[in-house]
């Protein structure tokens, strides 16, 4: 005789809510479903604290959590920190369905709703269909955790091709880890398969990105705009419309398709963020301070929360209204944020600013200074939008030389980041220069890419010393430019097999790779060099 092995039991479960009652109402049904693997959290901070020290299966959250995190916000930084995976089941537990929870958790996909009051049989029913469909991702889960992404891809194929019911769902996936990859092409395909079988939101917007992400902004533009006009409330549209704008210098247009999107949405604290900005750079300093005021606000106890936020709301509080407005931002920012050297260089830059709208000159050059000496501890090429905002403290008191000298720095080692050099771009005409005064981003980018191209011809053509000379020349003036390290770390790689490995070759190539994992450590090109060091040290190991 043989009995089916219920789905629930092995499973580790994570139960979050305030309410004790609630919890231990949870935690019987749970058991009376023949699971033992329990553990319970009372808040945010102590559910996030809890998947650091081990992966969960089944997270059942409360959207309600009393004082700091709600769910929504537990679901977003666990996903961001890469605390749950896709072989994870995240059930959003709530009594509240206002517009405002409902727009902002759905945002961040949790795997369905439980609507209190439930019982046992309800929790059941949910639960196995939500572990069934999940458990078919564990495999693609392991593979993405190594890295291995064209293994997961293989995975997601064999399965496809079996035309499972969540056919579509594992397209969804695919096409995301393609995009992760900047395989545009390959994406493209996958979008283009489920379009053609069924009208799907999603593979419209994947769509849309990848055409984004090949600089084809006007059609990206009508994708964007196509999928908005048949989905209103589909809110990630409107990001990546505004974006594209932005990339269409059409910043009119992109402001008034975020304050749609915020209308509809409110919690994202991202999108406040971006709509800020832009309102700057339009000069509406009513959007803006809404919008900065809004995301310091949501962001309070989000993985998004941001010391910018709080220095342009301080900035416009003291242009809109008075200096003293300005300087209280600030200090609702110190009590925020601590000790945090990044958040306190932002609070020295904007009390710079604010003293120089108050006329005293000599406090803003204090507080310039101050603010430089803590620019001085930081590693500047992990905290970009440090390097950017001393740019714009050094140039509001006419230190344009300083603001430039910055500026192109960020540029040089961070060419291949297109989204920074937007930022620069940005910031730029916010500070009323013109982009000659860098010698142009565009060229310099150019250089740069030039330069690489070259060193990675001569190591195709066998000039191994002479590319090595090339690039580790280049990774010195740029310490911090990840394209120009892996190429470095690449060739001094090959002229090591061609020869021998030596210890100090491998250090010296790991000092590069370690540059490069700092600033971008899912880098794929990165997995690959260090999975490649490690094979030919097993190599030399097995032959001696």
């Amino acid at each position: 005789m043989s009995f089916k092995q219920n789905p629930l039991e092995k499973k580790a479960y994570l139960i979050v809510d305030d309410f004790g009652d609630m919890r231990s109402m949870i935690k019987n049904m749970l058991m009376a479903c023949g699971v033992r693997d329990i553990s319970l959290a009372i808040n945010g901070a102590e559910a996030l604290a809890s998947m650091e020290t081990r992966r969960y299966d089944v997270v059942l959250c409360d959207y309600n959590l009393g004082p700091g995190k709600d769910g929504q916000q537990v679901l977003e930084e666990a996903k961001h920190r890469h605390l749950i995976g896709l072989g994870c089941v995240f059930l959003m537990v709530t009594a509240e369905n206002t517009r405002e929870m409902v727009m902002g958790a759905v945002e961040y996909e949790p795997d369905s709703y439980l609507t209190k009051p439930f019982n046992k049989d309800l929790l059941k029913t949910r639960l196995e269909k939500l572990i069934a469909k999940k458990q078919d991702l564990l495999p693609v889960e392991q593979a993405m955790a190594k890295q291995n992404h064209l293994q997961a891809i293989k995975i997601l194929d064999a399965k496809i091709a079996q035309k499972p019911p969540n056919s579509n769902e594992l397209r969804k996936i695919k096409g995301e880890i393609w995009l992760a990859a900047s395989e545009t092409a390959q994406a493209r395909e996958v979008y283009k398969t489920v379009l053609s079988i069924r009208d799907m939101p999603w593979a419209r917007l994947g769509l849309g990105k990848t055409l984004y992400l090949d600089k084809r902004y006007a059609e990206a533009q009508e994708a964007f705009q196509t999928l908005i006009d048949h989905h209103q409330s589909y809110t990630a549209a409107y990001d990546w419309l505004a974006k594209t704008y932005k990339r269409l210098n059409q910043l009119d247009a992109a402001q008034k398709t975020l304050q749609t999107a915020t209308k509809i949405s409110p919690k994202a604290v991202l999108r406040q963020q971006m709509l800020g900005e832009i309102a700057l750079q339009n000069k509406d300093d009513q959007v803006a301070e809404a919008a900065f005021t809004k995301a310091v606000k949501h962001g309070r106890h989000s993985v998004y929360r941001h010391p910018s936020n709080y220095a342009n709301l301080a900035k416009i509080a003291a242009v809109t209204k008075k200096g003293d407005a300005g300087l209280k931002v600030l200090k609702d920012m110190k009590r925020e944020f601590g000790k945090d050297p990044h958040a306190h260089l932002y609070m020295a830059t904007a009390e710079s600013v604010i003293h120089e709208t108050m006329g005293n000159s000599k406090a803003s050059k204090a507080s310039l200074e101050r603010a430089a000496d803590i620019y001085q501890t930081l590693d500047h090429h992990t905290t970009t939008d440090c390097s950017i905002e001393m740019a714009k403290a050094y140039s509001n008191i006419g230190m344009t030389d300083k603001a430039v000298d910055l500026l192109q720095n960020t540029v040089l080692n961070n060419h291949s980041d297109e989204a920074l050099m937007d930022e620069i771009k940005d910031a730029m005409v916010t500070m009323d220069l013109q982009e000659e005064a860098l010698g142009s981003v565009d060229t310099i980018r150019q250089e740069i890419a030039s330069l690489n191209k070259r060193g990675v011809e001569l190591a195709r053509n066998g000039k191994l010393e002479d590319a090595i000379s090339l690039l580790e020349k280049s990774s010195e003036q740029m310490p911090g430019n990840k394209v120009v390290n892996l190429n470095t770390a690449l060739v001094l790689l090959m002229d090591m097999e061609r020869k021998s490995l030596s210890a100090e070759g491998v250090d010296k190539i790991r000092v590069y790779l370690e540059r490069v994992k700092k600033v971008d450590p899912d880098n794929l090109t990165l997995n690959k060099l260090q999975n490649r060091l490690k094979s030919a040290i097993r190599t030399t190991e097995q032959e001696a």
